[in-house]
């Protein structure tokens, strides 16, 4: 079970980090934030906060089904994987596109005053 926490660790860690999702735990964060996931994604991150608090009783833990659980993690962790490529790009990438919105505007603006017609 081990294991399976310090999946359940990382895919709240990749929530927090990727989609801005606060909370101590994962059913905590897709309470507060589980609207931005597909249906999918959002269904199997469920059946993995239910596991959550299962694990602690060696009994119930007994009865999971690891190798759906185990699936249910892959697709959690290659879509975020993907959001969060997509989503934020590195820093000076950010400040190239701010600096070059900024050029095409104070173009713009001379282009009006130098000619007006």
């Amino acid at each position: 079970m081990k294991n399976l926490t310090d999946e359940i660790a990382h895919l709240s860690r990749l929530l927090r980090v990727g989609l801005g999702m606060r909370g101590a735990t994962l059913g905590d964060q897709l309470r507060r934030g589980g609207r931005l996931l597909p249906k999918q994604i959002r269904a199997a991150a469920k059946r993995l906060a239910a596991a959550e608090t299962v694990i602690g009783a060696p009994k119930l833990a007994k009865q999971l089904d690891i190798q759906g659980l185990a699936k249910d993690y892959r697709d959690c962790v290659l879509y975020l994987e993907r959001v969060s490529q997509g989503r934020y790009h590195p820093l000076w990438w950010r400040i190239a596109s701010w600096v070059a919105l900024a050029i095409v505007i104070v173009a713009a603006f001379a282009a009006m005053i130098f000619y007006p017609n």
